[in-house]
């Protein structure tokens, strides 16, 4: 598939069929987007795969969650309909089987944490277009960043901020395409 192709064409899936993703093609798509820049060349990334028994738990986690988004949904603006709407993601994950987590290396300084977060994006956007390309889909989500350091215990993990949570799986629904806002280019000479 054409990059630029990829790029335009993947979209933000949030219903799943019930098919499996098969762990070979998932372990070589995490380990392709490890591929992505990453400031100092620190590769600061770490993805945390959840299925079966780990993925059922952070479902329960995700829906209780779900019930604490009233009011951040709220201050983001978002219609009774949209609340509803996104509350009801975050109980089910559209019905994946499988949920990938991108983490970034806290660091001590503001440029190194900011380097990082931005190196774990880069290989996490690598990984959603590398699934599309196979055939895959995903919904890159931040919202769990309300509730960061809840997570980071669900998980067992220290020392690491979110990037974001994707569950990953075959789309059982194509969106429409979303218009662009705006397209912000400044040339400066």
């Amino acid at each position: 598939m054409e990059l630029l192709k990829a790029i335009m064409e993947r979209r933000s899936i949030r219903k799943f069929t019930d098919r499996q993703v098969d762990r070979a093609l998932l372990e070589r798509l995490i380990k392709a987007a490890m591929w992505a820049p990453s400031g100092m060349n620190r590769q600061p990334w770490k993805f945390i795969v959840l299925e079966g028994e780990s993925l059922q738990r952070f479902i329960k986690f995700s829906a209780g969650m779900a019930e604490n988004m009233e009011g951040p949904l709220r201050v983001q603006n978002f219609n009774d309909k949209m609340r509803a709407f996104v509350k009801g993601y975050f109980r089910d994950l559209g019905g994946a089987r499988t949920v990938l987590v991108c983490l970034a290396k806290a660091a001590d300084t503001y440029l190194a944490d900011h380097a990082n977060m931005v190196s774990g994006a880069a290989a996490l956007y690598n990984f959603l277009l590398l699934a599309h390309e196979a055939g895959l889909a995903c919904c890159w989500m931040t919202g769990y960043a309300l509730v960061e350091s809840d997570l980071m215990r669900f998980l067992g993990v220290e020392g690491y901020k979110l990037v974001g949570v994707t569950p990953v799986g075959f789309a059982d629904q194509i969106p429409p395409v979303p218009p662009r806002k705006h397209e912000d280019i400044i040339w400066m000479e």
